[in-house]
């Protein structure tokens, strides 16, 4: 061995390579010598190697080991298990908070009009077993329900990530102008759960909020009369677990029966929550 090899250090590296050990470096000269003899059909005892070509092996070898930690590194990280956010309901109050300012521009504020159903929606949405107590069950969605302007809408686009089960905001009107636009397929896009990559509070699944439900018609398409919203809530009423699901709308119970009918709306009570606002909040839009 060269006196002194050991010890040097790569000062033109990029980075700080690990040292080898004298072992390492036996490895690294006696592989060299191999396959060298086996080139040159000798006996690896007579292969010399000089001082250049010994420094270049020992920084290969220092450059692969600093690569392998590195994947190693990786590996023990991506490895690890991950950890799931929770909220408790106060928290989950304190984010709804954060992002519905954040939402409308400015303080979200929160009135004698509003206090109960953020209240009961940040249980609800930590996934709190105290929602029961308020009589929310956590294996329905919710259907809340409002003049317009009272925001509702605000009110789930702020709750839309959330521990219990984040959805995505999805407006009827639009998906009713997607239906005649591009026919059946609408439909059943929206009517089979949606997978995800995993998120932040492991889950793999996103659920819908349909928003204003009511604002629909029946539209043609072909010729063919057909509620598409209607068609979605009673095809996700039978294959989405009913937590995937919330919708908000202007309309009451007795009115959804006549928009949608009575088959509808007895499902509504096995597939949601009802959360209504007190017919004098005001609306917040003026």
């Amino acid at each position: 061995m060269i006196p002194g090899a050991l010890q040097s250090k790569d000062t033109t590296s990029r980075y700080e390579l690990p040292e080898l050990t004298q072992e390492e470096i036996r490895a690294v000269i006696s592989a060299e010598k191999q396959r060298r003899a086996q080139l040159l059909k000798t006996s690896p005892g007579h292969i010399t190697i000089t001082k250049e070509t010994y420094d270049r092996l020992v920084h290969k070898a220092r450059e692969t080991k600093y690569s392998r930690s590195l994947e190693m590194a990786y590996w023990e990280k991506v490895d690890q298990p991950r950890e799931i956010i929770r909220y408790t309901p106060e928290q989950m109050k304190q984010v709804f908070l954060d992002r519905a300012s954040r939402i409308i521009g400015r303080t979200y504020v929160i009135d004698d009009h509003n206090r109960e159903i953020i209240d009961k929606l940040s249980l609800y949405f930590s996934g709190s077993l105290d929602a029961e107590k308020h009589g929310l069950s956590l294996k329905k969605g919710l259907l809340l329900m409002g003049d317009r302007g009272t925001g509702k809408t605000v009110i789930m686009k702020a709750f839309a990530s959330n521990p219990q089960q984040s959805y995505r905001l999805s407006s009827v009107r639009f998906i009713t102008y997607d239906f005649v636009e591009s026919g059946f397929q609408v439909i059943k896009n929206f009517s089979v759960p949606e997978p995800i990559a995993t998120n932040a509070y492991g889950q793999s699944l996103t659920g819908y909020c349909f928003d204003d439900l009511g604002t629909d018609e029946e539209r043609r398409r072909f010729g063919d009369k057909v509620n598409a919203m209607g068609e979605i809530l009673l095809n996700r009423y039978d294959s989405v677990p009913h937590h995937l699901t919330h919708i908000t709308t202007n309309l009451n119970p007795n009115a959804i029966e006549q928009f949608y009918g009575s088959r509808l709306r007895s499902r509504f009570r096995e597939m949601f929550n009802q959360v209504a606002f007190d017919t004098i909040a005001p609306d917040r839009r003026k």
